[in-house]
């Protein structure tokens, strides 16, 4: 069997729309797992109307007898099953782990944070996250990621998302933080939003606090999973999480930014969303 997966660059792409890249492995029938790189086939830019059928007619023409992909929306879930597609979404991961995963039955283990039936996502509901302002209660665990200009709690929150200085990652239940440099996010000439949504997802975040998200990072992080608070600004990271951790703060259902950057246009020097 020819097991594709939707990347952009080295991982599963966030969103399926967002791949830049169709990579194919094989799988043999009742076999140890043989996790060799076909072949990659380019995809067309995100977002033209017919990436869909492009993508349809390449995994046809290859063979490939499943995909595994990030989010992706009912509907072209649906188109993908109507053409014999089977579909495996809201994945997540560096591919060659995507693949070992599939190849040996482990793939649930690779579902993004927060996906539908993922018992991280039914934690955090039970929390209290996502429901209106009157029935927030203190939040006691979960993970959080805050955008951040330095990797301390005593750091300032850094109002842009895709290209912030980085995150500081918190676990509420043992108060442990860690940091993520987000510096290859701010090189990227496009798709900074995007990649730090990756990198959020990765470190289990299942909430993103932060002053001004863009709507590619908004949707990049809704499918997967990850919740987000934004106008969290003027105020050090540790300020903003113990404003979280009161229930003070509200999960947002829309972007508060442009395409491309934040309202500002910069913050301290420069710099996009």
């Amino acid at each position: 069997m020819l097991v594709c997966l939707a990347c952009y660059e080295d991982r599963v792409a966030a969103l399926l729309e967002n791949a830049t890249e169709l990579r194919f492995f094989r799988a043999a029938d009742g076999q140890p797992l043989r996790a060799e790189l076909h072949s990659a086939a380019p995809l067309p830019p995100p977002g033209q109307d017919n990436g869909l059928a492009d993508l349809i007619r390449l995994l046809k023409a290859s063979g490939a007898g499943v995909l595994l992909c990030g989010g992706l929306t009912c509907c072209a879930q649906q188109t993908l099953l109507g053409s014999g597609v089977q579909v495996e979404p809201w994945i997540g991961g560096a591919a060659d782990e995507v693949a070992l995963a599939w190849l040996s039955g482990r793939i649930q283990t690779m579902k993004m944070p927060g996906c539908t039936g993922c018992g991280r996502a039914l934690r955090w509901r039970r929390r209290g996250l996502g429901v209106k302002h009157k029935e927030r209660r203190p939040m006691l665990e979960g993970i959080i990621a805050v955008t951040s200009e330095g990797p301390g709690l005593n750091d300032r929150v850094d109002p842009r998302f895709g290209r912030a200085a980085g995150f500081v990652v918190v676990d509420l239940a043992t108060r442990a933080t860690s940091y993520i440099d987000n510096g290859g996010s701010q090189a990227l000439a496009q798709g900074a939003g995007i990649q730090a949504a990756e990198n959020v997802a990765k470190a289990g975040a299942g909430v993103v606090l932060s002053g001004f998200v863009g709507p590619k990072a908004f949707q990049a992080l809704a499918a997967a999973g990850i919740k987000v608070i934004q106008n969290v600004e003027d105020m050090t990271v540790a300020q903003a999480v113990e404003k979280f951790r009161r229930g003070e703060l509200a999960v947002a259902d829309a972007p508060n930014a442009p395409a491309g950057g934040h309202p500002g246009g910069g913050h301290r020097g420069g710099g996009r969303a």
